[in-house]
């Protein structure tokens, strides 16, 4: 039963990723941007999965350029809120549209080192891990969903006064449905 259990588990989690599968089995998801950083000549060619949220992005000559914060991916390879260890550069050959590729999005991509560039931030260099891409995924900021109760008046409910059963029903202060443990007006979240 167990075994059971941990397949199913598998096949879900497996299921359950935005990069398509072709594409994980070719990545090598323990490289990570610091040591791309400190040694590019080494891991130049090889092909990695990496995500975090937009920074830049903008269109030079040849190649459409965009700068991210590199953040942990979840179990679905989409990024996550948390520590960062640094930024990359996207670097795709061609035109992409700026306008889907935003500030503030959040942005997975499986592709090839090409090595370091430096480049500025503030005053300051930096050198950034440059990527070219073979996949990439972008998301929405999710947002907190709003639960709060829509407005219904307290004493009546929501179908007051086009009830059949009104004046009396759950929400009534009179008639057999009220509840004495809860006083009129009743209390609602």
């Amino acid at each position: 039963m167990r075994t059971l259990f941990l397949i199913l588990t598998a096949i879900i989690i497996a299921g359950c990723s935005v990069v398509p599968k072709s594409i994980l089995k070719e990545v090598n998801r323990d490289i990570t941007l610091d040591q791309v950083q400190s040694n590019p000549a080494q891991y130049t060619g090889q092909k990695v999965l990496w995500g975090g949220i937009i920074l830049n992005s903008e269109n030079l000559e040849k190649v459409t350029q965009i700068e991210v914060l590199e953040t942990e991916l979840a179990y679905d390879e989409r990024p996550e809120d948390g520590t960062s260890r640094g930024r990359f550069l996207i670097q795709s050959p061609g035109y992409l549209d700026t306008n889907i590729y935003t500030k503030n999005k959040r942005i997975t991509v499986a592709g090839t080192v090409k090595g370091v560039e430096t480049g500025k931030i503030g005053k300051m260099d930096y050198r950034y891990p440059v990527i070219e891409p073979i996949d990439m995924r972008t998301f929405e900021q999710m947002t907190e969903r709003d639960y709060n109760y829509p407005y219904y008046p307290q004493m009546y409910g929501p179908y007051y006064p086009y009830s059949p059963f009104y004046p009396y029903g759950p929400f009534s202060p009179y008639g057999p449905y009220r509840n004495p443990l809860y006083p009129y007006p009743y209390p609602f979240p």
